[in-house]
């Protein structure tokens, strides 16, 4: 008899120690579930807020009031919504070097800006000029038809201009890491040569010719302050450049709590578009890749 109630003793314990195993278990199952849905609903309250801030950043492009009309300078601006911050950068897409009108000196300065090294600089200016020009005939460290079947792809140059900035991944040579510095300062939009200083980012501005990087860190100062005084923003005396145009490009982050925020971005066209707006949008693309507009470093150029 001491023996059966030993056993049963023991097999209670075991159960017990079981369904306390189970519960834990369970109990921290329950935990994570609810802290990714909390993760979610985060996720998409953050990406609604950006995206009501691609509306309001269009809203204020769009004003008639000059005074009360936003920059599109690389300016930074901030909001609150619904008790969240959201960011905006605008930049006029002039600002932007066209990959389609773009020389060999220009992308091998833009190249050179990004820190790119020196021989792979040299294939991807090529490669994407040949991938632009009408002909088969590949430049001395560029790609045609031959080469891109040598590197076993499926598709050859167009021999035609960029379609889109998102195209220029396909161009030999070209890696993800290098189109991600790149998406954010090439464009298909603008018309000229040359650049307009007054929106560019330093990398493009460091492609100007005969500058230097002081040169362009004082201009950007001078900029900042310009737009914080509601003072037209001047070219600089070094450069004379394009004109403003009627695209831009705008990114929205909303910052819904430290580490959870969404960027938005989005390619706007200014004038009377087919569905009787009076702007069109050209591009869109949600979680855009690029560095927190909510850096401590960006605070001093937020735009009140």
């Amino acid at each position: 008899m001491q023996t059966n109630k030993g056993l049963a003793l023991i097999v209670v314990l075991w159960v017990t120690t079981l369904l306390t195993i189970m519960a834990s278990s369970f109990a921290l199952t329950i935990q994570r579930e609810t802290a990714i849905t909390g993760g979610l609903k985060e996720k998409a309250q953050a990406a609604a807020l950006a995206e009501a801030g691609i509306n309001y950043a269009i809203l204020m492009l769009l004003s008639n009031d000059n005074e009360q009309r936003w920059q599109a300078n690389s300016s930074l601006y901030e909001i609150e919504l619904a008790g969240k911050r959201i960011r905006m950068l605008i930049a006029d897409e002039a600002g932007k070097i066209n990959i389609n009108l773009a020389t060999n000196g220009q992308l091998q300065q833009l190249f050179d800006s990004l820190a790119i090294d020196e021989e792979l600089a040299d294939s991807l200016s090529d490669a994407i000029l040949d991938w632009r020009d009408k002909n088969d005939l590949h430049r001395v460290n560029g790609a045609e038809m031959q080469q891109y079947e040598e590197a076993g792809l499926s598709y050859t140059p167009r021999n035609g201009a960029f379609k889109s900035v998102e195209e220029v991944q396909m161009v030999l040579g070209m890696t993800a890491d290098i189109y991600k510095q790149l998406e954010g300062k090439i464009s298909v939009y603008t018309k000229n040569k040359k650049i307009n200083p007054v929106t560019a980012t330093r990398e493009v501005l460091l492609t100007l010719p005969d500058v230097n990087a002081a040169m362009v860190d004082e201009y950007l100062l001078q900029r900042v302050e310009s737009e914080r005084n509601g003072e037209t923003v001047a070219q600089p005396e070094w450069y004379s450049g394009s004109g403003k145009s009627n695209v831009y490009m705008i990114i929205a982050e909303a910052m819904i709590a430290k580490d959870i925020s969404e960027k938005i971005m989005a390619i706007m066209k200014r004038g009377h578009a087919k569905n009787d707006l009076p702007f069109e949008i050209l591009k869109w693309a949600e979680d855009y890749p690029m560095p927190s507009l909510f850096l401590p470093g960006n605070d001093k150029r937020v735009i009140n």
